[in-house]
C-alpha cells in the first residue's frame, strides 16, 4: 500500500503493490453517465483529473491495472486518462456507447453539454471511487486540498482492518464459522455464485468480457420516476418498516425477469460494501465490496430477502467473503496453464444486482441542474458471460436502472420488457395494485 500523499509539485512515477481484489476485478469495466449537471471545460476536468493522480496512488487515479502483476505502476500525470468533449448529443444510451468504444485507457472522461460519461477498469475501484471522481470533476471536491484524502492512503490493508474488527466479536466468528461448514453451493454458505467465484485469467473470457474480440455487453436503461419511489417508499414504511428499497427492488426485478421470460438462476448476487467494517478515521477507493449469494426464486418476499441481508452484515460475511476471494484471486494467478475458454449454454441467467445508493451521496455537494431530469446509469461487465448485472441508482427521488448483459445469452426484449414492468412490480409488493 502507499505511504502517504504525494507532496504538491513533486512529479515521480512509481508503482504500488496492490490487493488481490484489485487483480481480481481488473480487466473487467465499469461506466456511467450523470448529469443534468453544470459541465466544466475539458481543461478544467483534466486539470482537476490530473491533481487527484498527483495527490497520490491512493486516488486511484494515475494507476494501470493489470490482473497478472501484483506491482501497478502510477503516473501522477495521469498519463493514463483520457478527457474529451463529445462528439453527438446527451441521449444516455449514446454517452456511454460512446465512452465504452474509446480507447484502451485505465480512466475515461466524456463531457456532453449536461451529460458526464465515465468509463474505468473495475481494478481502479467501485462505487465509492466512481463518485469521488464525480465530486472532483464537478469542481465540489478540491484534490488539491489534504484534508480530502486524510482517510485515505494508510499503510495497512483495508482487509485486514476490517477482518480485525470482526474478528473481534466471538459472536461473529461463531457465526462465521457455522457458515463455513455448509455446502458451498448452499445461498446461505460464505462463497458465491457470482463475483467472487468468477477469478480471472489470461484468455477466453474476463469478467464477462471476451478479451479476443474486445467485445463489450449491451445495455439496457429505464427509469422509475420520482412520483412511484415516493407511493412505494410510503407503503412500505406503513406495512413493512425495516424493508429496504434494496431489498423490495430485488424482489421485484426477480419477479419482472421471471414474468418477461428470463429463466434466472433460484440464487441472485447481492454486492455489500465492505467499508462499514473499517474503523471510522479509515477508508479506500480501492475495490471493497463483497457479492453475496440469496436464494431468490420468483415470488420471494422481500421481507424474508431483507432478514438475510441484515444477518449477513452483522456478522461480518462480507469481510469472510472478500478474504475467500482474495485467497482465491492468490491462488489463480500461480497458475500457469491457461483456463479452458468459457462457452455459452443454455443454462440458467445468474443475476447481480447493486445498488449505488443515493447520487449524490451525503459527503458530496454538487446538485443536479433539475431535479426531474436527474440520470445516473451506471452499467457494470457482468461477472461471466451468461450474467446479467442491473445496477440501480436513487437520483432526484427517482431510480436510475441499467442492465449489461450479452444479447446470445439474455434476451435484450426481455431485459427491455421487464424493466419498463419494474414499477408495478414495486407497486405490486406493497399492495398498492
Amino acid at each position: 500500500m502507499p505511504r502517504g500523499p504525494v507532496r504538491r509539485g513533486t512529479i515521480t512515477q512509481g508503482s504500488i503493490r496492490t490487493a488481490a481484489l484489485d487483480r481480481h476485478h481488473s480487466r473487467r469495466r465499469s461506466a456511467l453517465v450523470v448529469g443534468p449537471v453544470e459541465v466544466p471545460s475539458v481543461a478544467q476536468v483534466r486539470e482537476r483529473v490530473r491533481a487527484m493522480a498527483a495527490a497520490g496512488p491512493f486516488t486511484r487515479v494515475g494507476l494501470h491495472p493489470s490482473p497478472t502483476r501484483a506491482r501497478w505502476t502510477h503516473d501522477p500525470r495521469a498519463g493514463g486518462c483520457e478527457v474529451r468533449a463529445s462528439g453527438g448529443d446527451d441521449e444516455p444510451l449514446r454517452l456511454l456507447d460512446e465512452v465504452r468504444s474509446s480507447s484502451d485507457r485505465p480512466l475515461r472522461v466524456v463531457l456532453g453539454h449536461e451529460y458526464i460519461a465515465i468509463d474505468f477498469d473495475h481494478g481502479l475501484g467501485d462505487a465509492t471511487l466512481l463518485n469521488v471522481v464525480v465530486s472532483v470533476i464537478l469542481g465540489s471536491t478540491d484534490p488539491h486540498d489534504r484534508r480530502t484524502w486524510r482517510r485515505f492512503g494508510h499503510r495497512t490493508p483495508p482487509l485486514a482492518l476490517a477482518s480485525a474488527a470482526v474478528c473481534a466479536d466471538p459472536r461473529r466468528v461463531v457465526a462465521l464459522a457455522r457458515l463455513l461448514r455448509r455446502a458451498p453451493t448452499e445461498p446461505g454458505g460464505v462463497r458465491t455464485t457470482g463475483e467472487a467465484a468468477s477469478v480471472p485469467g489470461p484468455s477466453g473470457t474476463v469478467g464477462g468480457v471476451d478479451a479476443a474480440t474486445g467485445r463489450r455487453p449491451r445495455a439496457t436503461l429505464a427509469h422509475v420516476p420520482a412520483a412511484t419511489v415516493a407511493e412505494v417508499r410510503a407503503a412500505r414504511d406503513r406495512d413493512c418498516p425495516g424493508v429496504g428499497m434494496y431489498a423490495l427492488t430485488t424482489v421485484a426485478l426477480v419477479d419482472a425477469l421471471t414474468e418477461a421470460g428470463v429463466d434466472l438462476h433460484p440464487t441472485i448476487t447481492a454486492p455489500f460494501d465492505a467499508r462499514v467494517y473499517l474503523p471510522r478515521a479509515r477508508n479506500t477507493l480501492a475495490n471493497f465490496s463483497a457479492g453475496l449469494a440469496f436464494a431468490v426464486p420468483p415470488g420471494s418476499d422481500p421481507v424474508e430477502l431483507q432478514r438475510a441481508l441484515t444477518a449477513s452484515a452483522r456478522m461480518g460475511r462480507p469481510i469472510a467473503n472478500l478474504a475467500i476471494t482474495s485467497v482465491k484471486t492468490l491462488a489463480s494467478s500461480r497458475r500457469t496453464a491457461d483456463p479452458p475458454p468459457a462457452v455459452l449454454t443454455d443454462v440458467p441467467v445468474p443475476l447481480l444486482h447493486s445498488s449505488v445508493g443515493t447520487v449524490p451521496g451525503r459527503d458530496h455537494r454538487w446538485t443536479w441542474l433539475a431535479d426531474e431530469r436527474a440520470r445516473v446509469f451506471s452499467v457494470a461487465d457482468p461477472p461471466t458471460p451468461q450474467g446479467l448485472t442491473v445496477t440501480t441508482a436513487l437520483v432526484g427521488g427517482g431510480m436510475s436502472v441499467a442492465a449489461a448483459y450479452f444479447d446470445d445469452a439474455v434476451s435484450s426484449a426481455a431485459v427491455a420488457d421487464a424493466l419498463a414492468a419494474l414499477p408495478d412490480r414495486l407497486r405490486a409488493l406493497v399492495a398498492l395494485t
